[in-house]
This record gives structure tokens, C-alpha cells and sequence, in this order.
């Protein structure tokens, strides 16, 4: 749920030692000390990057990346007659109703009601994980446009989107959620208010700017899953005669010779980045420990007394001091990426701004995005994720069972902790990988020669390295008490 808090989990001990990993409750003693893990991941990066500087050469970086292409003719007549499309968008639409109508007279336990884990869980972390397997399905599906689509005047709106707002409503209604996610505790009530209120917004932005417009620039899971669907192995098209294209391709090679429009969008995947990263190190016992043990003696001379026993006085300044962090954060990263182009800017002497740059390389940025995501909340999606079967045999949580299917409160099993640590490890080093990869191939095409390019990407290893190690040290955290 939106605060995770644990149906599956126990949180693990502030004090235990830094070899238990914690973005799983239960303890687990890592077979070997994380500082192995992370050496080890920063050796393969650097390996890496020796292996595509010495084999990738410039004219292999300007090819387009392999692919195949079907006809999907068959598969499209199918759908046509069956109505599949549509049919599957009326049963998005009615799981978003569902939820709305359960959120306002249902259980308000928020793990008995159909709402709290068909959005929190299912939509906002599996869609994501879908568009990262299947491509771009929600461009299909999306139950907001879908409301529009019968109403020709929504296509175009009454003006013209402006071209300064660019992503920047996503970026804002992106930092809405992660907010309401993290401090909101939201209950099935609220969530209903909140999902009447996104869809309110969405009504007045396609009114003003049309259908096209809202769902390229600001509707904000629109935007997300878009980003995320660059980095599937498959591609849908459709050509101009009206036929579907399936396209295969290996995985983060669609965002090869792809770049960044406008730095909003940049902001955009950095907060994917940041925020996932602010999340679990805000759940550490380090971060917890900054504000409430106050080691540097700032709250206890101006409150009389140890910060912890002023806990409810202090709670919304915290909330507001984590609220602020995550708000920064985006920046934050956006600094230290800046400041790393500008050293191999610096190191190359090319004559591109640092913002171009920026523009060229931030695509390298989205596979680290995903994996942190996948590693940080893929275990919610196997634990409380796979209720939603049962879950709609007692949508309300009444006692209800239509299908017989409904909780009878066991909880799913999850695969072995030694399994999950290390599937997060490979996952963070893959991801890592394939943006040294990423960014590689982009300086082969934005610098003159082989060797310049390979200059350059010095310091973007070395980001590589730092964002590995940074996010395995987190992973490896105890969780706070």
C-alpha cells in the first residue's frame, strides 16, 4: 500500500548490524559482507565500459538497433471481431469505478478493500512493470482517454497547449503522487476522493487543450508508462494503411538514437530515479536516526527535551522536512548530472552546452529508473499484488465470496530472501550496465572520434559507479524501529 505498511513484512531491527538487507522485512544475513556486492558491481562496470570502448566502435553507434517486424494482420482481425480492445478497455474502466464505489462504502481496512490494492498495487507499480515487458499498452487502454474518445470536440480543445509547459504537469501531478503515496495515508475514502479528483483534472486539461495534447504532455501515467514502454522488447505501430506492426527488439535498445525534447522530461526521469531512491532511504534506520536522535544537538537545547519524546509536536515538521527532501531530490540529481557532463564537457573541450548534453545522455538514465523501481517494490507486488484475484470475490470487504476465490487471510508466500537479495543485485548491476552501454553509444555519435567519446563517458562511469554503490548501500540498511 501507499505506506507499505507490513502485512508481509516485520521491520527489521535499527540496531542490527549493516550486512542485513532490508527491502524485505523479514532479516536476512547476507551471505557476504554488501561492500563485496558493491565492489563487485563497480568492477563489472568498469569492465564493462573497457569492453565497449575498446569493441563498440562509431559506426556500430549510429546503426539503428536490430529488430524484427511482423505483420500482425491475423492478431488484428481477431481483436477487431472479438472487440477485444475495447472490451479490455471497459474492464480497466470498470476496475477504476469499482474502486471508487468500494473506496466510498466499503471496508476501510485498507487491505480488505478492492480499491487500495488494485490502484497502489496492481495499476501504479504492475502497469509499469507491464509496459516494461509488453510495450506501451496503456496508450490503448487508458481509461481516461478512453472516456473522451466517443466526444469528437475533446480531440482538439479550445486552445493551443502551450509549448512552455512542455512536461511540467506531469512532473508536478508525478510529485503530487509520490507525496500522497509516501505521507498521505490514505485510506479507501481518500483514495476515492483522490482518483474523482485526478479524473476532474484530467476532464478540465483535454476541455482546454484537447485529447492529443494532455495524454502526450501532462497526464502523468500517460507520460510514465510511455517512458517505460522505450525500454520493452516490443513495439507496437500502426502504419498509415491502418495495420498493426509488432516489432521485436533486444530490451533498452529502443532508446537508442532517441533523445530528450525538453528538459522537463529530463526532471521527469530523474524524479523516477530520485524518488524510488529517497524512498527506501527514507525507511533506513540512518535516515530515521538524522532527525529524531538529533546527533548534532540542534532540536534538544530548543526543545527542552529529547527530540523523541516531543514526537507529536515534531511529527508534521518531519513529514514536512521529508516532503521538502523529496521535492529536492529531482534537483538534486539534476546538479550532480550536470556537473558530470560538464567534466568530460571539460575533459573533450567540446563546444556543445552542458544542457544539450543533457538532453543527448538522459535516456542513458531511465534503465537505472526502472531496476530501482523493480528492486525496491517487487516484492508488494508479489505479496499483497496477487489479493486482487481474491479481492474481487469481496470487493467491499464484506464477507463477500462471488467467485470463491476471496482472502481467507493466508498470506502468499514469497520467494526465498537469499533469492530476492540477490535478484536485486543483478537487477541494479543489468540496469547500470545497460546505461554505460546507452550513454556509450550516444558519445560515439555526439563526439568526433572514438577516443574523445570514450574520454568523455569517464566521468559518467564514475556516476555509474557512485549510483550503484549508492543504491546497493541502500538496499542493505537496516530498516528504522
Amino acid at each position: 500500500m501507499p505506506r507499505k505498511e507490513p502485512l508481509f513484512v516485520l521491520l527489521a531491527s535499527a540496531a542490527s548490524s549493516q550486512s542485513f538487507a532490508h527491502s524485505f522485512g523479514e532479516p536476512y544475513k547476507l551471505p557476504m559482507p554488501y561492500w563485496m556486492y558493491i565492489y563487485g558491481a563497480m568492477a563489472a562496470l568498469v569492465l564493462s565500459f573497457l569492453i565497449l570502448g575498446y569493441f563498440y566502435k562509431t559506426e556500430q553507434a549510429k546503426r539503428p538497433a536490430r529488430q524484427r517486424v511482423f505483420a500482425a494482420d491475423k492478431f488484428q482481425r481477431v481483436a477487431q471481431n472479438l472487440k477485444l480492445i475495447t472490451l479490455l478497455k471497459i474492464l480497466l474502466l470498470f476496475c477504476f469505478c469499482l474502486a471508487i464505489v468500494t473506496g466510498f462504502v466499503g471496508n476501510q481496512d485498507r487491505y480488505r478493500n478492492f480499491n487500495m490494492t488494485f490502484f497502489w498495487i496492481s495499476f501504479a507499480l504492475g502497469a509499469g512493470y507491464l509496459s516494461a515487458v509488453f510495450g506501451n499498452w496503456y496508450d490503448y487502454l487508458n481509461s481516461w482517454k478512453f472516456i473522451f474518445s466517443p466526444f469528437n470536440k475533446f480531440a482538439e480543445g479550445r486552445y493551443t497547449y502551450p509549448s512552455q509547459l512542455s512536461y511540467w504537469p506531469a512532473v508536478a501531478l508525478y510529485m503530487a503522487f509520490i507525496i500522497l503515496e509516501l505521507f498521505g495515508n490514505t485510506r479507501p475514502f481518500s483514495l476515492s476522493i483522490i482518483l474523482i479528483s485526478y479524473t476532474v483534472i484530467n476532464v478540465a486539461a483535454v476541455y482546454l487543450y484537447g485529447i492529443n495534447a494532455w495524454f502526450r504532455y501532462g497526464e502523468l501515467f500517460s507520460v510514465m508508462f510511455r517512458l517505460i514502454a522505450k525500454m520493452s522488447p516490443i513495439h507496437y505501430q500502426f502504419h498509415l494503411d491502418g495495420k498493426l506492426r509488432i516489432t521485436l527488439r533486444l530490451p533498452f535498445s529502443g532508446l537508442l538514437l532517441e533523445r530528450i525534447e525538453h528538459r522537463s522530461l529530463l526532471v521527469f526521469i530523474l524524479f523516477m530515479l530520485s524518488s524510488t531512491a529517497y524512498d527506501g532511504l527514507r525507511e533506513t534506520s540512518l535516515w530515521f536516526n538524522i532527525f529524531w536522535k538529533d546527533p548534532f544537538h540542534i532540536l534538544e537545547p530548543l526543545l527542552g527535551q529529547h527530540p523523541l519524546y516531543a514526537y507529536v509536536i515534531l511529527r508534521p515538521w518531519y513529514i514536512g522536512f521529508e516532503t521538502v527532501c523529496l521535492l529536492l531530490s529531482p534537483f538534486l540529481y539534476l546538479g550532480l548530472f550536470s556537473f558530470f557532463l560538464w567534466l568530460g564537457k571539460i575533459l573533450t573541450r567540446s563546444e556543445l552546452s552542458v544542457t544539450e548534453l543533457s538532453l543527448r545522455f538522459g535516456y542513458s538514465l531511465l534503465p537505472i529508473a526502472l531496476v530501482y523501481h523493480i528492486t525496491h517494490y517487487f516484492t508488494l507486488v508479489l505479496s499483497q499484488g496477487l489479493k486482487l484475484r481474491g479481492l474481487f470475490s469481496d470487493p467491499f470487504g464484506w464477507g463477500w465470496d462471488i467467485f470463491g476465490t476471496a482472502i481467507s487471510g493466508r498470506i502468499p508466500i514469497l520467494p526465498n530472501m537469499g533469492f530476492i537479495w540477490n535478484s536485486q543485485v543483478w537487477l541494479i548491476l543489468i540496469g547500470h550496465v545497460a546505461s554505460v552501454y546507452l550513454a556509450h553509444a550516444e558519445a560515439l555519435r555526439s563526439f568526433p572520434n572514438q577516443r574523445q567519446a570514450s574520454i568523455s563517458q569517464l566521468p559518467m562511469l564514475l556516476l555509474m559507479v557512485i549510483f550503484t554503490g549508492v543504491g546497493l548501500w541502500i538496499l542493505a540498511q537496516p530498516l528504522q524501529g
